[in-house]
Parts: structure tokens; sequence; C-alpha cells
């Protein structure tokens, strides 16, 4: 139960209350951790591990019996033992397998399984700490693992883990296509080394090194052959929020089982087909080393590239803003972890024409690959154009007798009409009262003057009433949303007969 605070007025004009509060999870230090673990079995070398990496570096004998964590924090173990072993500690963690997976883009990926409740510096709401894997290949095949691949990670916390312990994935994207023989060469397999080490990374520069936390894992992995890459690198996967498949080639409206790529819900539930509107966004896979293009045209013989900054994801849930080189015009290709959401670029369309939208991929030299992936997109960027008027006796804005049929006429008209309702305003009377006939339709109404409507006016209060029009289309809004929205009224007033 939190205390109740009461703001200055002044404070609240200026505050927006429902934004959330930014938190910055704390790291304990030596001595919090020392109070945290004191009865859960928890050693010093375990919690203050990497201020005894530390210590080691410095110059001159080492003392284990010497406090050099802080007062009443003593070492339980010879620290040559604790800090150089023969082999990794997995009583808390391991790293139980790995492996490369040769979908676009090439990833390592290794499993590392957490076995304790405590002894990751804290639980779920300070910093915690990190399982580090560094990646090494023996491409030369001498065993000596003389190159590293890099590092990946995963933020571990103190949990309540189950007997099974809690598994967490590393995944390190890699570029792969220096390695890379053609298959009529035969198959080209590499080692793979990997080390586990539990708060300080093993450094590149030691491929050899005994984590004292962790392990080392290695297997041997098959490199696709040159020109043939699983995935579809430099390619647009996802254009204003639907799946490519999903988009006519022809048209450029969705098809029939279009479903938004990321929350799988149909821009129409009747299937529909549906034309974009507003910022139009294009993702796809990265591609390493790479950088691109977006461009859109009217008449695919004019191109005019599209040079938004992005505002970009991380694995971590952290965003940035990445730019175009000002002097290629062309994006560099972010890695997975760097932009999960694949996101290459953002275009703020405008009008209503048949749009195309091309990606173009350059190697580091600044050389096109392959052949440009070209998509088409119906831009629709205009609102149901609407209007609804009474006829019957005073007409718009008159005065009527209770039970009265009030008759008039109403236009829908959209090129992608969704669907539009009336209804009367303001919602006074009961259920069953008040309702326009028709009380609307999904298909557009003939010409002006349109088409009919009545509403019987018997059983409604008497009061000042609106009948009101909303039309919706079937536009993707944004990427993200459906429909523009157009509405029109008349007035009318109900007197006691």
């Amino acid at each position: 139960m939190f205390p109740k605070v009461k703001l200055p007025p002044d404070l609240i004009e200026v505050l927006d209350l429902n934004a959330p509060l930014p938190v910055k999870a704390k790291a304990l230090d030596v001595a919090e951790l020392a109070m945290l673990y004191k009865d859960k079995g928890v050693p010093p070398q375990r919690f203050a591990f990497k201020e005894l990496m530390q210590f080691t570096a410095l110059p001159g004998p080492l003392d284990p019996a010497a406090s050099i964590l802080g007062a009443g924090i003593k070492l339980d173990l010879d620290l040559v033992d604790v800090l150089l072993p023969t082999d990794g500690d997995t009583s808390y963690e391991e790293l139980t397998c790995i492996g490369l997976d040769p979908n676009f883009p090439d990833t390592l990926v290794g499993v590392v399984k957490v076995k304790k409740s405590s002894g990751y510096s804290g639980g779920p709401c300070t910093a915690g700490s990190r399982e580090y894997v560094t990646w090494w290949a023996d491409f030369d095949g001498n065993g000596s693992f003389e190159t590293c691949l890099g590092t990946s990670d995963v933020r571990v916390h103190d949990l309540a883990v189950p007997a099974q312990g809690v598994h967490y994935a590393v995944r390190l994207p890699v570029d792969l296509s220096a390695y890379r023989i053609h298959c009529k060469e035969g198959p080209r397999l590499v080692r793979i080394r990997a080390i586990l080490s539990w708060n300080v990374a093993v450094p590149c520069a030691n491929p050899n090194q005994v984590p004292t936390w962790g392990n080392r894992e290695e297997t041997v992995v098959h490199i696709t052959p040159q020109g043939v890459v699983s995935g579809t690198p430099g390619r647009i996967a996802i254009l204003g929020g639907i799946p490519t498949q999903h988009i006519h080639d022809v048209t450029g409206l969705t098809t029939a089982g279009a479903v938004f790529a990321l929350n799988n819900n149909p821009p129409d539930g009747a299937g529909r087909p549906c034309p974009f509107g507003g910022k139009v966004t294009a993702q796809g896979a990265p591609l390493a080393g790479h950088s691109y293009i977006v461009e859109v045209s009217p008449d695919g013989v004019v191109w005019t590239p599209v040079l938004s900054d992005l505002t970009v994801t991380n694995q971590y849930g952290t965003t940035s803003v990445h730019k175009a080189n000002p002097v290629t015009k062309r994006f560099d290709y972010l890695p997975f972890t760097s932009n999960i959401n694949g996101l290459l670029a953002r275009w703020q369309s405008a009008g209503d024409a048949l749009w195309q939208v091309r990606l173009s991929v350059y190697d580091a030299g600044g050389n096109p690959v392959g052949s440009p992936d070209v998509h088409r997109v119906q831009l629709d960027n205009t609102a149901p154009a609407v209007s609804i008027d009474i006829v019957s006796g005073a007409g718009n804005c008159g005065k009527f007798g209770i039970g009265s049929v009030l008759s008039g006429n109403h236009v829908v008209f959209d090129d992608y009409l969704g669907s539009y309702t009336l209804h009367v305003e303001p919602a006074v009377n009961d259920p069953g009262e008040a309702i326009p006939v028709p009380h609307g339709g999904s298909v557009n109404t003939p010409p002006s003057p349109g088409a009919n409507w009545s509403l019987d006016t018997t059983g409604m209060q008497a009061c000042g009433y609106v009948i009101r029009l909303v039309a919706v289309d079937r536009a993707i809004l944004d990427s993200q949303s459906v429909g523009h929205h157009n509405h029109d009224s008349a007035g009318f007033c109900l007197d006691e007969a």
C-alpha cells in the first residue's frame, strides 16, 4: 500500500500523471550482496567475483586472508584455487549446448542453464548480472581457434528456480560469407568453441581460458555453400505492416488471407482487399556488412529515396535513431540484436495512386548486390465522402412533433468502403427507440441525392437531436491501424404534440 501524495495544482498542470516513470535498476555493491546472501550459502568468491578479478590484476602477492572486500567479508577458500581453477565451476550455470542457426542471418546459438535461486547479484528489480558466451572458430582446422567471432550475453537474476533449472538462449549473428565454398567442393565443416563465463567475459585473445564460473563447449557446424543463403536477404518481408506474401503483385492491395505481421489480426474481417495510407514502413532481415536504399515511385521511372530517420529497437528494448549516409543516401544494415523489428524505411505516403516500393542492396564496396526487390502498394489517403439531410417536414434543424416519422437522404462513397452507421444523439431514449432505418451498411449508396432513411420518433423524449452518419474505409493507416473516418449530421427538435 503506497502513501497518498498530494501534488500542488500548478505541478499537476504540467505533469502527465498517466505517463510511466523511468526507473534505473540498482547494481548492488559487495556489502549489499553480502547481506543479501548472508544465509543463502552463496560464498564471497561468487558474489564478489568482479572485485576479486580486479584484485588479482594488482601487482604484489595475493593474501586470501586479507579483508580485501570490506569489513567482515573473508574468503573461505584458497584464492588461487578459486580464481585460477583447472576447470570451470558449473554449480550455478552451465552452457549445455551450442549450434549454428543457418537461417539468415547466420546466428550462433547457445543455451545457458541457470541452476540456483541465489547468487546472481540480486532479484529482477536490480541490475542482476550477465552470463557471457564468447565464441571462436577454427577456420584453418589446426585446432588453435584463431578467429574470435564475438561475445553474446543474457541478463540473469535471483529467481525461484525449479529443479530442472531455467534455460536462457544467447544469440550471436555472424557474417560467414567469406568462408563459404561452392557446393561442388564439398561441405564446409568448421569447429566452433564457446566459453561461458559469469559476470566477466572471457577475452577474445584467450580461447583456451578456463572460466571461474562457467564452462566450455565445442561443436562442428556446416556453413551454407556459396550462393545458397537461407531466408530472404535483400528483400522486403513486411510492407505497411503486412507480410508481402499477402500483398497482390499487380493491384497493390491486400489479399483475402492477409493479416498484420505483428498481431496476426486481419485488416478486414470480411477478407476484402485493403489499400495503404499514412506512414508505410518497410521491414526485412539484415544482411551483415551491406547497405541498402528504399525508393518509391508512382510510375516505375522516377524513383525517390526514402531517407526519414528511423527509431529502431534493440534486443533489450532500448531505442536509438538510425540515419542514412548523407553522401550515398544509403542506410547500413543493423544486426538483428540492434534492430529486432528489421525496420528498413518509413515512408510518409500521399495521394491515392498505385505506387512502387523498391529495395536495392549494396556490398561493403558500394557495389549493387543481386536484383532490386520491387513491390506495388495501392495508396488511399482520402476519407469517405458522406452527407445526410432531413427532407420531410421542416427539414434540417426543423421542429417535429413526437410520433412524427422523419425521412431524408444520405450519401456514402469510398473506393474501399469499410462500413457506415446512422444513429441519433444524444442517447437519452430507451433501447429500441430512436433507431434510424437503415441503421448502417457496408456498400456505397447511390450518388446524390443518395439513399433514403427514416426515423420513427414514437416514444422519444422531447429534446434537441442530431442524426449522425459515420463512415470508415479499409485503408491500412501508418502500418498498424485501419480506417479513415468521416461524418456528417443533421439536427432536429422534438416537441410535445
